[in-house]
């Protein structure tokens, strides 16, 4: 009964209609945005994978060899290369073996094995191996760069892949159980029809995900970007000012905040030239990346100002963390077209707790300390004492204040 209802030459036709439209839409797309590497690699698998639904799908009235031979040659190409697409997606290498597996153990195996071409279960035994391996990768690809970007429908996604992966090894029993022959015709076979419905969908499903993981790419690529500073690549102000509420909303009752200053950056500027100055702070910046932990929020104020927000630590260990990261600045050596310039740091220190959970309560007092600490000598570390950390800032952090600008003139 099913089987009438299901028609495996209309599936496939409905298959080759929808890679088709999918292919035009990329190569819409690759060739006007000069998409990334992935979108190359669909863009081809998208076609090839409309011209192995268009043989599969006249199996019964062309020759085997192209029907079931090419056809299927080609089929695993394409979804070799859509493997290779979520590869390059996630900004990996693309194995030429790998690639090349697929569609080669179907040829070697088609063309130098007369009762591998005359079986059809051996055929779908490999073709079903082939499927699979390549949808679990693919699902393995997009799960293992959740964490680097974290585009809203990857977890979906790699389910639904890895899905299609495992219902496909499932025609390996059927073919096992239930053979179907060549001459039997598979179109009337009850567990070829579903697992042809299954496929048609599976191919909306890439499709689908294909355009959307592109779409998602480019928002996550903008978001970054205004959330990020151009120079150093780490948060700007706005993006670290809204990252610390958002994780004291969660939990307003430990942290501490540090506030670092370069010493004497203008004069780096004056005698170096800006060049040199805009290597010390992407320096400095990968210096400190390097030093806080996972957990830690860091961004970059404006000018030489920065700032590092510890949800776990309390003053204690905040200053012993600020120290080590003033050390280790004060080791750096920076070359610069044959000379070494050297650098100190001055920080501040404020705590959540002495602070009321208040964000500019909280920078106010940490900045406050850091000028403190220029002003006692610079290339040292200093905590916001309760005095600092409880005065009232007017409604919102103050602005430079009489002799603010001509401390900073001397930096």
């Amino acid at each position: 009964m099913l089987e009438v209802l299901i028609s495996v030459p209309t599936l496939l036709i409905c298959t080759l209609l929808s890679t088709l439209v999918v292919a035009v839409f990329l190569t819409q797309y690759w060739l006007t945005e000069r998409g990334p590497a992935a979108a190359r690699f669909w863009c081809i698998a998208m076609w090839i994978g409309t011209a192995s639904s268009a043989l599969l799908a006249t199996r019964e009235t062309i020759a085997p060899e192209l029907s079931i031979g090419l056809g299927n040659f080609l089929a695993a190409l394409a979804y070799s290369l859509t493997w290779a697409g979520f590869r390059a997606f996630e900004d990996r290498h693309v194995s030429r073996i790998a690639l090349a597996a697929g569609p080669a153990a179907w040829s070697l195996a088609y063309l130098f094995s007369d009762t591998f071409a005359a079986d059809m279960s051996l055929r779908v035994i490999l073709m079903s191996l082939v499927v699979s391996g390549y949808s679990l990768g693919i699902a393995t690809e997009l799960l293992s760069g959740r964490r680097r970007e974290a585009l809203p429908s990857r977890r979906i996604i790699a389910v639904l892949l890895a899905s299609h992966g495992v219902i496909y090894l499932l025609r390996i029993p059927f073919a096992l159980v239930a053979p179907v022959t060549d001459g039997a015709a598979p179109s009337v076979s009850p567990w070829f029809a579903i697992f042809a419905l299954e496929i048609f969908l599976h191919t909306l499903i890439v499709a689908v995900a294909m355009l959307v993981l592109i779409k998602e790419r480019s928002e996550f690529v903008f978001r970054y970007a205004a959330r990020s500073d151009a120079l150093t690549g780490i948060l700007n102000r706005g993006a670290f000012m809204d990252d610390v509420s958002a994780r004291l909303l969660r939990r307003p009752d430990s942290g501490v905040l540090m506030l670092f200053d370069l010493d004497h950056f203008k004069s780096i500027n004056d005698t170096y030239g800006h060049m040199a100055g805009d290597q010390v702070l992407r320096r400095f910046t990968s210096a400190v990346s390097a030093l806080i932990d996972d957990d830690m929020i860091f961004g970059r104020f404006g000018g030489e100002e920065f700032a590092v927000f510890a949800p776990a630590l309390d003053l204690e260990h905040g200053l012993a963390v600020a120290d080590r990261i003033r050390r280790d600045v004060a080791r750096l050596s920076i070359g610069h077209f044959g000379e070494t310039i050297s650098i100190t740091i001055s920080a501040g220190i404020a705590s959540v707790v002495l602070s009321g959970g208040d964000l500019d309560r909280m920078v106010a007092a940490a900045d406050h300390a850091l000028y403190r600490a220029k002003a006692e000598g610079r290339d040292r570390v200093n905590l916001a004492g309760p005095a600092e950390s409880l005065m009232q800032v007017a409604g919102r952090m103050r602005g430079p204040e009489p002799g603010h600008a001509e401390a900073g003139a001397v930096l």
